[in-house]
């Protein structure tokens, strides 16, 4: 069973699951229930990462959801057969899936030196200048990431990070963020949920 580190209901109407996957790729394979088809497509996947996000997302779903049916649309995005919706994020150590009965886009980042170089094809420069000088620059510009990821997960498709989307003014610690959203699926307002751990930064649309 997998050592699970943090777990909550979402917004009541789904189930957020966080799982700290240190096991070698055997004991992985030795936990996921695999189907005589997955077994097929396990053994097609050559690049290790890729091989463990797999079997993780499975293995998670089977806690979560055991019956559910797990597909992706054409866009990449990963999809349940009976309906509810579902969102994963795989970053270093950690692993998530969140399963829902309306959208949902999740998203887990370690905070990166990388994204000070691509700033600004992220942000915009409204959200830049808020936070200019900022003590904890590198923290804000992860949240601001991975808000903008989750918000692109409730989609799947067709959003321009730095045009579309302006994550409102908040502070590093804060864990109810808001962004508003202004593009090809039209206009919205996302109340998202915040959870820093272990040097990790969590945010899911609610």
């Amino acid at each position: 069973m997998p050592l699970l580190i943090y777990q909550s209901n979402h917004n009541n109407t789904g189930r957020l699951l966080v799982w700290k996957a240190s096991e070698t790729l055997e004991e992985l394979e030795g936990l996921c229930k695999m189907s005589t088809e997955q077994q097929v497509e396990d053994k097609k996947i050559k690049l290790e990462k890729r091989k463990r996000e797999w079997l993780i997302a499975r293995i998670l779903l089977q806690i979560v959801a055991p019956e559910g049916e797990l597909y992706f649309a054409p866009t990449g995005k990963p999809m349940l057969r009976d309906g509810r919706w579902i969102s994963i994020s795989h970053c270093g150590e950690l692993a998530g899936l969140v399963i829902c009965e309306h959208p949902v886009g999740l998203d887990i980042q370690g905070t990166d030196e990388k994204l000070e170089k691509i700033a600004g094809k992220f942000c915009n420069p409204k959200e830049l200048e808020k936070i200019k000088g900022e003590k904890y620059y590198l923290e804000y510009l992860t949240i601001i990431w991975s808000v903008k990821e989750a918000v692109f997960k409730f989609f799947g498709e067709n959003v321009q990070f730095n045009e579309d989307i302006i994550v409102r003014p908040f502070h590093y610690h804060q864990e109810e963020l808001k962004a508003d959203y202004r593009g090809a699926h039209g206009r919205m307002t996302f109340e998202l949920q915040h959870v820093q751990l272990r040097g990790y930064h969590i945010v899911m649309t609610v």
